[in-house]
C-alpha cells in the first residue's frame, strides 16, 4: 500500500472506516456517502470526493499528547521491546481494498497496539465511542489492544488512564459480514463512481458553454 494516500483515504479501508464496515455487517442501509467512501477505497474515485475535516484545536492537543507520551513516558518505561510509532497493520482479503489499521504505538514483542486518545470525557465513554476502531485492530491481527486515555493540561497537569480493550467476538463477526457485503456491492460501487464522474464532466462542459 502507498502510504502517501493516507491523508486522502484513497485505496484502503482503515480504522476510521471500521464503524461503517461493522454497521454494514449489522444491516445498515447503504447511502450515497457510503458508496462514495467505498468508491474512493477501491480507487474508483479520487480522494477529493470525500469531505476532509479541517484541523481543530482538539486534534492538535491529541498530537501533543502523543508526543508527550512517547517521548517522556514510553521512552523511559521498561518495555520488553522498543515501541514502534505510527505502525501499520494489514490484512489482505481477496476482492477488497487494502485493509489497514494505523496504530499510534505498537509493541512487536507482544503484538500489542497502543491507541492514544486525549479527551475530557470519561474513559468508559471513550471506549464506547471508539469501539469499532479499537476492535478493528484485533480484526487485523493485534494480540492485545491498549487504550491510553489522557486528560487535563499538558504537560503540568496530565492524568493518564490505561485500559485493556477486550476482544468483542460479535464485532469481529460483523466486520466479516460487512466486508462480505462490500465485496458483493463491488459492481454497484463501480456504477455509482461512473455516474458521479459522468455528471461532473457534464457539469464542467455546461460551465464551459
Amino acid at each position: 500500500m502507498d502510504l502517501s494516500n493516507i491523508q486522502n483515504r484513497s485505496g484502503y479501508l482503515g480504522g476510521t472506516d471500521a464503524a461503517l464496515v461493522g454497521r454494514l455487517g449489522g444491516g445498515l442501509q447503504v447511502r450515497l456517502n457510503h458508496f462514495l467512501r467505498l468508491a474512493v477505497a477501491y480507487g474508483d474515485l479520487p480522494g477529493r470526493y470525500l469531505f476532509q475535516p479541517p484541523k481543530t484545536e482538539a486534534m492538535e492537543a491529541g498530537h501533543r499528547f502523543e508526543d508527550y507520551f512517547f517521548n517522556d513516558i514510553a521512552a523511559n518505561a521498561n518495555w520488553i521491546s522498543p515501541i514502534q510509532r505510527q505502525h501499520i497493520l494489514r490484512r489482505p482479503m481477496e476482492g477488497l481494498p487494502a485493509l489497514v489499521a494505523h496504530a499510534d504505538g505498537y509493541d512487536p514483542a507482544e503484538g500489542s497496539v497502543l491507541e492514544l486518545k486525549f479527551s475530557r470525557y470519561q474513559t468508559t465513554k471513550i471506549m464506547k465511542r471508539y469501539h469499532w476502531q479499537l476492535q478493528w485492530y484485533y480484526f487485523l491481527g493485534a494480540e492485545k489492544v491498549w487504550l491510553i486515555h489522557g486528560s487535563g493540561k499538558l504537560p503540568e497537569d496530565i492524568y493518564i488512564a490505561f485500559r485493556i480493550v477486550e476482544k468483542d467476538a460479535q464485532a469481529q463477526e460483523q466486520f466479516m459480514a460487512g466486508l462480505f457485503r462490500i465485496r458483493k456491492m463491488r459492481h454497484k460501487i463501480q456504477q455509482v463512481a461512473e455516474m458521479i464522474e459522468l455528471k461532473d464532466e457534464e457539469d464542467n462542459e455546461s460551465k464551459g458553454d
